[in-house]
């Protein structure tokens, strides 16, 4: 087994929490499973810092926390990965692992209200997101139309300033060293600069042909920084990690595995079916998302079913059969053939990276989650 880098939570001669596991047989994916239960229980105690914090400025502030918390969901992905990294690079501290991964959660959270903000959804895992409820609460309570559509944009973009805030914060708290808590901060800074750089690109590339768009570099920046090289690098940084090496190897794994997941989540966007991912298939089309898919298939593609492609990508109004010729001509040009290979090389490189350098159990549970997305549904 390779090396465990030494860490600064535990003493020299103290065996870390996963080897003790190990020694009883349990494997860290049982672990990290172990930790995802109690995820909601340390984000709502997250939360109850903000209220406590904005208990004196009045009820408005009061519901905008409680509609944030109520938007919050999923599988808990990106807190998997941070007490992966964290178990697997010898972590002990389960109240420090569970502060960070809240904080992780609550940083997702904020940004996918941004996200929903800025493509104009409604619908998050399946019903109604946060700016659909705010809509139909305003207007519920006898708002315009143009005035419950103001109140429903503003709460989405406060609500997620609001998380992102109090995701910050929470790594500014947690209960570790000075300096461990400021590199935990840069950390999250750092890759949020480039989320957001990516969604800019990604927003920008619709006014564009697709055939001049860069889909990976988007997934790259847009992906792969917040959702898998950021918990990583947190969880590491939390178990007291030093070595640049062992990070950049994160770095590099994460890149090459956010890009797979993003190819994948794209994949679902437009063949899932939504009764199982919770999102529309009409919602990329009608948005003119410029994936790899679609890339792929312009650049193949003869004049008529350019033309078509033309016609049909960032129609605000665009039908389910207009979903299936794009479906048609990706399948066609062989598109989306070509993005499967692209997720598969993906995964076979973040796979060899983390075999060179990181702990043994911590590759093989990143080899694992890697092939899972193989057999992505949802």
């Amino acid at each position: 087994m390779k090396p465990v880098p030494a860490i600064s939570v535990v003493t020299e001669s103290a065996p870390s929490a996963y080897a003790l596991h190990e020694a009883a047989g349990v494997g860290l994916a049982s672990l990290v499973e172990e930790f995802a239960v109690h995820v909601p229980v340390a984000t709502s105690a997250l939360w109850q810092r903000v209220r406590a914090r904005c208990a004196d400025v009045g009820p408005a502030v009061s519901r905008l926390i409680d509609d944030a918390e109520a938007s919050d969901g999923g599988k808990h992905m990106r807190p998997r990965l941070v007490a992966a990294a964290f178990l697997g690079m010898g972590g002990v501290d389960r109240r420090l692992l569970a502060e960070v991964a809240g904080a992780q959660q609550l940083l997702h959270l904020g940004l996918c209200l941004h996200d929903d903000l800025i493509d104009g959804d409604r619908v998050r895992h399946g019903v109604p997101n946060l700016i659909g409820r705010s809509h139909d609460a305003a207007l519920a309570a006898g708002a315009g139309g143009v005035a419950a559509e103001r109140q429903a944009l503003a709460a989405g973009l406060l609500a997620g300033d609001l998380t992102l805030n109090a995701a910050l914060l929470a790594l500014l708290d947690v209960p570790a060293s000075l300096a461990v808590r400021h590199r935990l901060a840069v950390e999250a800074t750092t890759e949020l600069e480039r989320t957001i750089a990516g969604e800019l690109l990604d927003v920008q590339s619709e006014t564009i042909t697709p055939d001049r768009a860069a889909p990976l570099h988007v997934a790259e920046l847009k992906t792969a920084a917040y959702s898998v090289v950021l918990p990583l690098r947190l969880g590491a940084v939390a178990a007291g990690c030093e070595s640049e090496a062992i990070l950049r190897c994160l770095t590099q794994v994460g890149v090459a595995l956010g890009i797979a997941y993003q190819l994948a989540d794209d994949d679902l966007g437009l063949f899932g079916v939504t009764e199982a991912t919770g999102k529309s298939v009409l919602s990329d089309v009608r948005q003119g998302k410029r994936t790899e898919h679609i890339r792929i298939a312009y650049q193949r593609a003869g004049f008529a079913d350019r033309a078509t492609l033309d016609g049909v990508l960032g129609r605000p109004d665009a039908t389910d059969a207009d979903a299936d010729l794009v479906r048609e001509i990706v399948r066609r040009t062989g598109a989306r053939e070509s993005v499967t290979r692209t997720i598969d090389e993906y995964m076979s490189r973040g796979i060899r990276l983390a075999d060179t350098a990181l702990p043994d159990p911590l590759a093989t549970y990143l080899a694992d989650l890697a092939r899972s997305m193989r057999g992505r549904r949802r």
